[in-house]
C-alpha cells in the first residue's frame, strides 16, 4: 500500500509524512480517504436493583427483587453481592423518597449462589428483616457490590411503615354455579365504617391432600373471585387474605379460610343464537354465528320432513358447513348444537330451526 501524500504550495512539491505529529493528525482525520466506525460515547451505565417488592407479613418486612443478568454472568463466588441497607426513623422523614440516607446500616451481604437466610425463587430473592419495631418507620436500599468492596450501583429506597395490618374477614363463602365455584368475602370496612377502596385481596386454593396454591398473580380488587379452571366433581378450598399498600409496601392481614365445596358438573355450551343456510350452486351452506364462550366445534343436524339426522360425525371447527346432499327445489331445517373444550366434550342444546328451499335455476 502506498504512503498517503498531499501537495503543498505553489512550488507544487510532494510531502511525505516524516514527523509522528504528522502522522497522529493524519490518522485522526482518516488514512487515505477511509472512514472509521463511530466509536461508542460511553459504557453502559452500572446494573441496579429495581423492581423491589415489599410486603410486611406479621410485622416482619418481607423484600423480593429480580436478579440482573451480570449475577449469571459472574465468573467465580462472591464476584458481585447484594448489599441490604436500612435506616430508620420518624415516619415523616420515611415518606421522603429523594431524600439521600443519612445513617444506613448495613443489614446484610446476600449472594444468591451460596445459601443464607433468604431464599432463591426462579430468577427472584426473597429475604425477610425480622428485626422490626411495630410502628417503626424504615428505608431500604439494595445495593450491588464488586470483590473489591466497591458499591457498583444502589436502588432507589423502599419506604416502609410497620403500620396495623387490614381486620380479619369475616367469612368466606363459596357457591357453585355453570360456570365454575365462585367465592364471595365481606370486605372489612375503614374508619369511616365503609368498605376501603385501597384493599386488595390474595387467594388461594387447595383441593384434600395437597397444598394452597396461589389462584391471582395480581392483587384483586372488589370481593368476589370466579374460579373457572376447577375439575367437574371436585372439592377445593379456598382462604382469602386482604392486603393494604401504605408507602411502598403491602400490609398483609390474616388469611380466612372457606369450606370444601364440591365444584359443579360441566354445563355444555350454549347453541349458536343464529343459524341461516343459503344455496350455493347445486349445495347448501349452512351458517351460524360462533358461541362466546369457548367450544371444540359444533354438529350441523338437518330435517327433512319428520325425519332429522345429524350431518357432522365429527364437530366442525367454524362455519360454513357445506351439504351436498341436497335435492333442488324442497325445503329443509337445519340446527347446530355447541360442543365442550373439554372432556368429556358434552354436546348442547340444539339452535333454533332455520328453514330454507334449495333453490335452483337452470
Amino acid at each position: 500500500m502506498r504512503p498517503c501524500c498531499f501537495r503543498i504550495g505553489k512550488s507544487g512539491k510532494i510531502w511525505l509524512f516524516r514527523t509522528p505529529l504528522m502522522l497522529a493528525l493524519m490518522l485522526a482525520a482518516g488514512s487515505c480517504g477511509k472512514k472509521m466506525p463511530p466509536r461508542p460515547m460511553g459504557p453502559e451505565g452500572p446494573p441496579q436493583v429495581s423492581g423491589i417488592r415489599a410486603e410486611v407479613v406479621d410485622g416482619q418486612v418481607r423484600l423480593t427483587w429480580p436478579i440482573p443478568d451480570i449475577f449469571h454472568q459472574k465468573k467465580r463466588p462472591g464476584d458481585l453481592v447484594f448489599v441490604i441497607q436500612r435506616e430508620q426513623s420518624d415516619l415523616e422523614k420515611a415518606q421522603c423518597g429523594d431524600c439521600p440516607p443519612e445513617a444506613p446500616k448495613t443489614l446484610l451481604r446476600l449472594d444468591p449462589a451460596a445459601q443464607g437466610p433468604w431464599a432463591v425463587k426462579g430468577n427472584s430473592v426473597e429475604w425477610t428483616d425480622t428485626m422490626t419495631q411495630p410502628g417503626g418507620a424504615y428505608r431500604y436500599w439494595i445495593g450491588i457490590m464488586d470483590k473489591r468492596e466497591r458499591m457498583v450501583s444502589l436502588s432507589a429506597p423502599v419506604r416502609v411503615h410497620i403500620a396495623p395490618p387490614p381486620r380479619t374477614l369475616k367469612e368466606v363463602e363459596t357457591h357453585a354455579n355453570q360456570r365454575g365455584l365462585l367465592v364471595r368475602w365481606d370486605a372489612p370496612s375503614s374508619a369511616a365504617k365503609t368498605p376501603d377502596p385501597q384493599m386488595s385481596y390474595l387467594i388461594e386454593r387447595r383441593q384434600k391432600g395437597s397444598d394452597w396454591e396461589p389462584l391471582n398473580p395480581e392483587f384483586l380488587q372488589g370481593n368476589s373471585y370466579l374460579d373457572t379452571s376447577v375439575q367437574p366433581q371436585y372439592h377445593y378450598q379456598y382462604r382469602v387474605r386482604p392486603l393494604c399498600r401504605v408507602l411502598d409496601a403491602e400490609i398483609a392481614g390474616p388469611w380466612t379460610e372457606g369450606v370444601f365445596t364440591k365444584a359443579p358438573e360441566k354445563v355444555p355450551p350454549p347453541p349458536p343464537k343464529t343459524v341461516w343456510a343459503v344455496p350455493s350452486g347445486e349445495k347448501l351452506e349452512v351458517h351460524w354465528t360462533e358461541c362466546s364462550m369457548p367450544v371444540s366445534g359444533y354438529h350441523v343436524y338437518r330435517r327433512e320432513g319428520k325425519t332429522i339426522v345429524r350431518l357432522t360425525a365429527d364437530p366442525v371447527k367454524k362455519p360454513p358447513y357445506v351439504d351436498a346432499k341436497v335435492e333442488p327445489n324442497k325445503v329443509y331445517g337445519y340446527a347446530v348444537s355447541s360442543v365442550s373444550p373439554d372432556a368429556p366434550y358434552k354436546e348442547g342444546l340444539l339452535s333454533k330451526w332455520v328453514e330454507v328451499r334449495n333453490v335452483r335455476f337452470k
